[in-house]
């Protein structure tokens, strides 16, 4: 168990040290990264990193949420500047699902959670992830209630947020490779996520 930062020095000590693990993955790559190396990096002794995170699993889980908090912030922005709630639901999600595979291309500690997927502790990103796009989703429903009756809506999200994350996960990991364009999957995915979460025809 990781020791818990009650003070100013010691928050910062552990600010330092996920800064450091950052760089280092984004660097080295996960199999290539130490703990070691993680304290070089942060310019403290491996005894004073240890003081703070056992081993280098808490390190990663301790990242992993502040990427997913990093994630969730800098979505939250720019769906607010885009005033998602006004527009119509494929415009939105098309808009999104874009804007955050350019985001994960463009970041190296993003490529390398990517690279190395089935080995870092994702619950620990994931988790708050879903539940940040559910937050954002509901206020969206409520504005659009009459265009979107549905029952079961968390549900429904639920599947929505993971399958869209995994499907654009595994389009990342397998570049330059992908038989389709990134607009073309953004475009099916936006469908599909309007078509799921759309009223059922009349009978």
């Amino acid at each position: 168990m990781r020791k818990i930062p009650k003070q100013k020095r010691s928050r910062e000590m552990v600010e330092r040290l996920l800064e450091a693990t950052a760089t280092t993955l984004a660097e080295r790559g996960l199999e290539d990264t130490t703990t070691n190396h993680i304290a070089e990096t942060a310019g403290v002794s491996i005894g004073s990193l240890y003081q703070y995170f056992p081993d280098k699993e808490a390190l990663l889980e301790a990242l992993m949420e502040r990427v997913s908090e990093k994630v969730a912030n800098v979505f939250r922005e720019h769906a607010t500047q885009l005033g998602y709630v006004e527009f119509d639901l494929k415009s939105v999600t098309n808009y999104l699902i874009l804007y955050g595979m350019n985001a994960i291309r463009n970041d190296a500690l993003s490529l390398e959670i990517m690279r190395s997927w089935n080995s870092l502790p994702l619950e620990r990103l994931l988790d708050p992830l879903e539940k940040f796009f559910l937050s954002m989703a509901q206020p969206y429903f409520v504005r659009h209630y009459q265009d979107y009756p549905i029952q079961h809506l968390e549900g429904k999200l639920y599947v929505i947020i993971n399958s869209t994350l995994f499907t654009v996960v595994r389009y990342l990991r397998s570049a330059p490779n992908n038989t389709i364009t990134e607009k073309k999957l953004a475009h099916i995915l936006s469908d599909m996520i309007v078509a799921m979460l759309a009223p059922p025809p009349s009978a």
